[in-house]
């Protein structure tokens, strides 16, 4: 938990910041609810069942949905209602935003398509829906998006098919599908994530990526942010408040659009210009935004960024295995990825060979062969995270495979152990398949990044610590 809120940046609008309470709502109605398990409102109405506070479905053809009474009109619900979602046709979203208006509603989730991302037709109707909203304060997700989830809070507004785990990841998505399909990947058996915020910005009428990231940057539940950008409207607002939130959490973007054909589809995805990839990148390198290429990079990256002690301002790695050939594949795959791979100074190499056998390769990566047990690798990490030796290093690598001699928990035990000890990173990377798991599983339990293809720390570490290196 950060110990003091980020400053927002002067070019964005503080008429225009939304008060934390709009994404909190003590009570949510879903216009356009269904029992058609075909329809986006039974999706949407299904998972807010699992919502603290009261929701209402909304049809004006059904006098009970899912179980829950049923109102014809937003109006006709007799409490409050913070939020609402709609799913209902374009056509219908003016008059019934107008409803809401009087109503006293905050927060209006559209998911509909039908607007500025189809023809002028659209973009006017979007224009009205703005124009309604302003009129009585209230403020819209969307259209044309998946919808937020806030899983700390089991606010789910989506039509996903399972509602994610709560965690430490905001994930922002200018893609409802890319939402939908990290939503989905986030629940695979054994590689579960947990998220704090996900949300599909969709047109952005209204809110857009700085409110989210607003809202991200101030929210105790998050550690770290990803973003999925075809375009940001603010080049300006985005590139200062990103500076001011990479100073106390990462932010991790993938950019869509660096093909001519991937800019044509991202304007005509989003209806608007995409602008140059490589704008983004060079501004992306200046307000310390890590930026990488897929999903899974974006994950990794996020979950080692969680589990940073401090700010990571160094690449200088070393490596402990017990297996020869994956030393010799760390000092390629560490200078392809602009890892550097320390020279342990001779008084330490000394020291170790006090415990390790003679024929050592005595050098980093420290090879310690393979019949390694689990007193020599607490040997060498005894030496290299005393107080005096942590100034040589800033990550540690710590890598195995599947023996007789040493189990894959007895090496999550020594992951745990030394990151607690050591205010550096440490990160395990257990290769050799499912056998291994259960190691993999205690060291995730603790919150310790682990991996199991080993060009992939590498590149992963390269990534990070790419943008975000300050002189």
């Amino acid at each position: 938990v950060q110990d003091e809120p980020v400053t927002l940046p002067i070019h964005y609008d503080p008429e225009k910041i939304v008060p934390v309470d709009y994404f909190k709502p003590a009570a949510v109605a879903v216009i356009g609810a269904s029992d058609d398990k075909t329809k986006m409102g039974y999706a949407a109405f299904h998972n807010l069942l699992q919502f603290t506070g009261p929701v209402y479905p909304v049809n004006n053809t059904r006098e009970e949905i899912q179980g829950r009474k049923c109102y014809p009109s937003i109006s006709a619900i007799p409490g409050h209602v913070d939020m609402v979602v709609l799913t209902i046709p374009a056509k219908f979203v003016p008059s019934t935003i107008e409803e809401c208006g009087q109503k006293g509603v905050k927060m209006a989730v559209i998911i509909t398509a039908g607007f500025k991302e189809m023809n002028e037709e659209g973009r006017a109707l979007e224009a009205k829906v703005v124009e309604i909203a302003r009129k009585y304060g209230v403020r819209i997700v969307g259209p044309n998006c998946l919808g937020l989830i806030l899983p700390p809070y089991k606010l789910d507004t989506t039509y996903v098919a399972a509602s994610p785990l709560p965690g430490d990841i905001a994930f922002i998505s200018q893609s409802g599908a890319m939402a939908n399909a990290v939503v989905g990947m986030s629940l695979t058996k054994g590689q579960e994530l947990g998220f704090s915020e996900v949300v599909s910005v969709g047109n952005q009428c209204d809110l857009d990526y700085l409110d989210y990231l607003g809202y991200a940057a101030n929210d105790p539940h998050t550690k770290s942010i990803i973003l999925y950008v075809e375009e940001i409207k603010n080049g300006v607002a985005f590139m200062e408040m990103a500076r001011e939130i990479t100073k106390k959490k990462p932010i991790i973007a993938i950019k869509a659009g660096s093909s001519k054909r991937g800019q044509a589809a991202a304007a005509s995805h989003t209806g608007s210009l995409s602008g140059a990839y490589e704008v983004y990148m060079e501004a992306f390198r200046k307000c310390g935004v890590i930026a990488v290429t897929t999903v899974p990079e974006a994950f990794q990256c996020a979950k080692i960024m969680g589990a940073l002690k401090k700010p990571l301002y160094g690449k200088r790695a070393v490596v402990i295995t017990n297996a020869g050939g994956f030393a010799v594949l760390s000092n390629d795959y560490a200078e392809r990825r602009g890892i550097d791979i320390v020279d342990i100074p001779e008084h330490l190499i000394k020291e170790m060979d006090t415990f390790l056998p003679e024929f050592w390769n005595r050098n980093n990566p420290v090879d310690l062969l393979g019949d390694a047990d689990e007193a020599r690798f607490r040997g060498v990490l005894d030496v290299l995270t005393r107080e005096e030796n942590e100034t040589l290093w800033d990550i540690a690598v710590i890598i195995t495979f599947p023996n007789k001699v040493l189990s894959p928990e007895q090496v999550g035990q020594v992951l745990i152990d030394y990151q607690k000890k050591s205010e550096n990173l440490v990160v395990g990377s257990f290769i050799g398949g499912d056998c291994l798991q259960p190691g993999v599983d205690l060291a995730r339990e603790h919150d310790i990044p682990v991996f199991d293809e080993l060009e992939f720390v590498y590149r992963t570490l390269g990534l990070m610590t790419k943008n975000i290196i300050r002189k």
